[in-house]
């Protein structure tokens, strides 16, 4: 059985050396800027490369975060950066900007690229695109199943997230935090929106609907174990040193279980932060949190409840019995309180308790017990008739005795293994070393004494003397597994001479082993690229998910059809039929109009779906009725701005495609300078219009219960400053879109685009009703004819934002 490297989240120095005593394989961190973790503490460049010393000492790999998307004035500063981090020595990079893949296979060839999990490789195509391009190893999905993982086919390494906060939208494909907070998870400066409370059109009660469960597999490593996977993560770089202490060191005791085939079970990982558990989409199951913070580890229920005492009614297989100074949380209909124990509790029996005698036990593996906690005078804010309610134990002060000990340990997973050879040569002690890495590396180092030998006036020094001082290896991570003497034992040196051979030894060791991860690098100065004089007129795309629209377009480019959803079916059943009937009927209305028709497909679009939508294709193959797409999957003839461009390198990057839409996260500089350096102006397209697609979940907004009373009606969120977001399901009826209750409108900056050698603009009609699609005027007219109608863009829609922009 292959243990997966265990990968351990870093946000500061003060963190480096609990994952490493902890049990960590290998870490993750990010500099002060390009990390998905903007808000961590985070490392300058000459901490990364204290941290990459460090952790290569230990055996323990460093991969460094440059997961943002890359705005066009970084392009060059970031390279070099990366050209910096490789001279360092780190392992590998992760990245999320595919141009700055590009650029690294150019400029820094052996660096070694993680494609990060925000790039949504959760199909055949995209991780066949992505292993093409030279990336080593590839984060999927936080929503990918166990089933799908078992079938992916590839010679890069993969790695899963195991432990930590889950994103209620695909990492990377959420523009909620930006369009409503201002601050972009893509580039690191999340303001968490999923974590606030929403309600719904049908539900008259607040709730966190989309905040789920924080993930834990470490009940799953046998079955982790079995699959092709090389690293499990764990999350957490903006968590305390409590959090990653017993997180990274439960799961290393759980890995090494299972070395002999044994489970390992774990009451101390509740015990740091969480807001539940849930084995999420690996398990096909997801669930919302009670609360936006710390839950802990629930204990039992209240039974009882007195003017100054709480009868707890215990879980049976509970281990971690409260005790004073824990903290507890208390949680019914939707509310919680909490407080600290301020007297030493009793755990007794149900029965005892019933009798009124509550007897004190101490065998903690009795069935039926009750936990007794007397209330004081600071408890007064707890309200009363909390009969029912869940409790949890949220604080437990034994954390951090243990946090300190495993601080303080000084040790490492994997030691690596020394040879020493100790000789005298021309009376003068030498040394040699032969350190062997996890890695298999091996590195050498030799030293020679500046005292000789002498004729021992009193006492020689022995053999069993040099191998005592020799052994001594002064906290350094190694392990000694073969000490050769060359010496014949009847000579005298002062011990402090051999002391001193030996941290010399050691030293050197130590400076050669991190100097043999480092490269010599030269700076990197990019060229600029030729211009493609284009005279083409500017143009206007639509994407509509509605035939209406269809009969109605005139003098636009393109239209992009997305096909809506068929509330008919079964949840995760896909109709092909429906699929070929809409699709059949849009080209019949679209034949001999002046349009192309582009089949758009879902941004996200996992196995089964992606065989379903190449199985529609080849029946109209077969038809003789051809038809290009728009996807991300890198196959497609048009990409979507769920490609995340930011940049021209990007553009570049993308080249099978006929046209590349731009992010919608940029600002107006942003598409200035874009412009200014792109090859090719026709190549790329702005949405201008539209209800921007915030989140794209594999998660249930609702459950059961609360689907039923639903049923098939438009489900519709409302924060609480009253802004409306609707939600649709995609064509595999899994996959859901929250959209933006305003609309994004760039009437007014049609003539600047265009000035500056924009060509093509698109607004978003999909779930529009049939007169919308007479915007499409309104911005034909401000193209072709330079003229901007607010007053008739109102018509059509009354709420709009320039976004980002």
């Amino acid at each position: 059985m292959k243990l997966p490297e265990l990968l351990a989240p870093v946000g500061s120095m003060d963190h480096l050396q609990i994952a490493i005593n902890a049990g960590a394989s290998s870490i993750y961190l990010s500099g002060k800027e390009y990390g998905a973790r903007k808000f961590a503490e985070n490392f300058t460049l000459n901490e990364i490369e204290q941290a990459v010393n460090t952790a290569h000492l230990y055996n323990v790999k460093v991969y460094v975060t440059v997961n943002t998307l890359i705005k066009e004035d970084e392009i060059e500063n970031v390279l070099n950066y990366l050209n910096k981090l490789h001279e360092i020595g780190v392992d590998a990079v992760l990245v999320q900007d595919l141009g700055l893949v590009e650029l690294i296979n150019k400029h820094i060839p052996k660096l070694k690229i993680h494609a990060s999990t925000q790039m949504n490789l959760e199909n055949q195509d995209k991780i066949d695109y992505i292993e093409s391009k030279g990336v080593k190893r590839i984060v999927l999905p936080r929503e990918m199943r166990k089933k799908e993982i078992e079938n992916i086919k590839t010679n890069m390494e993969l790695e899963i997230f195991a432990h930590g906060a889950l994103c209620f939208s695909y990492s990377g494909q959420c523009l909620m935090s930006s369009f409503k907070g201002g601050r972009s998870g893509n580039r690191g400066t999340c303001a968490q929106p999923c974590r606030q409370k929403y309600k719904t059109n049908f539900l008259n009660y607040h709730d966190y609907y989309l905040s789920p469960k924080d993930l834990c597999l470490i009940n799953k490593l046998e079955e982790i174990s079995k699959l092709n996977i090389s690293c499990i993560k764990i999350e957490g770089r903006m968590r305390n040193k409590e959090y990653l202490a017993i997180v990274i060191s439960e799961y290393r005791k759980a890995l090494n279980k299972l070395k002999s085939h044994k489970k390992y079970s774990s009451e101390l990982i509740n015990l740091v932060f969480n807001r539940g558990f849930t084995e999420g989409q690996f398990s096909y199951n997801s669930s919302r949190s009670l609360r936006a913070g710390h839950l802990g580890l629930k204990i039992g229920k209240i039974i009882n409840q007195e003017k100054n005492q709480l009868a707890i009614k215990v879980n049976d297989d509970l281990k971690i019995i409260p005790e004073k100074g824990d903290g507890l949380l208390i949680h019914k209909n939707k509310e919680d309180c909490g407080f600290e124990i301020s007297k030493n509790p009793l755990l007794t029996t149900l029965n005892h308790y019933k009798k009124g005698k509550n007897k004190a036990i101490k065998d903690i593996t009795r069935k039926n017990k009750v936990l007794l906690i007397k209330q004081v005078r600071e408890n007064k804010r707890i309200p009363e008739n909390l009969i029912g309610a869940e409790v949890f134990l949220s604080k437990r002060n034994k954390i951090s005795k243990i946090t300190k000990e495993i601080e303080h340990k000084g040790n490492s997973y994997i030691k690596s293994k020394l040879t020493l050879t100790f000789s005298v040569r021309k009376e003068y002690p030498h040394l040699k070393g032969i350190l062997k890495l996890a890695n298999n590396k091996e590195i050498t180092a030799e030293v020679s004494g500046n005292h000789p030998f002498e004729q021992p006036l009193k006492k020689a020094v022995s053999v069993e003397t040099i191998k005592k001082q020799l052994s001594k290896l002064d906290n350094y991570p190694f392990e000694i597994i073969q000490m050769n003497i060359n010496y014949h034992g009847n000579l005298f040196i002062p011990l402090s001479e051999i002391n001193k051979l030996r941290r010399d030894l050691l030293a050197k060791l130590e400076n050669n082993l991190i100097n043999s991860y480092k490269h010599e690098v030269t700076p990197i100065k990019l060229d600029k690229k030729e211009k493609i004089e284009e005279n083409k007129a500017p143009t206007l795309s639509v994407y509509t998910t509605n035939l209406n629209h269809l009969k109605e377009l005139k003098n636009v480019e393109r239209v992009y059809l997305e096909i809506p959803a068929d509330t008919s079916s079964q949840l995760d059943k896909i109709n092909i039929s429906y699929m070929v009937n809409f699709l059949e009927k849009a080209l019949e209305i679209s034949t001999n109009k002046d349009y192309e028709l582009i089949w758009k497909w879902p941004d996200i679009t996992h196995e089964n779906l992606l065989k379903a939508l190449n199985q529609v294709k080849g029946i109209l193959n077969k038809k003789h009725i051809p038809i290009e797409t728009m996807s991300s999957n890198f196959k497609g003839e048009y990409g979507s701005s769920a490609l995340n461009i930011a940049n021209s390198e990007t553009v570049e990057s993308l080249s099978q495609y006929k046209l590349l839409t731009l992010s919608l996260e940029l600002r107006k500089k942003d598409y200035e300078d874009i412009i200014k350096n792109i090859s090719d102006s026709s190549k790329v397209e702005i949405v201008v219009q539209g209800n921007v697609e915030l989140m794209k979940t594999r998660q249930n907004i609702l459950n059961r219960n609360e689907s039923k009373k639903i049923g098939n009606n438009e489900l519709i969120l409302i924060d609480n400053k009253g802004n409306s977001f609707s939600t649709y399901k995609s064509i595999s009826n899994e996959e859901i879109t929250i959209i933006n209750n305003e609309e994004l409108s760039l009437l007014k900056e049609i003539p600047h685009l265009i000035d500056i050698g924009y060509k093509n603009f698109a607004i978003d009609a999909r779930w529009k009703d049939n007169q919308y699609i007479g915007i499409a005027d309104v911005y034909l007219d401000a193209i072709n004819n330079g003229k901007v109608n607010i007053k008739k863009l109102n018509k059509y829609s009354k709420f709009n934002t320039k976004g980002n922009y």
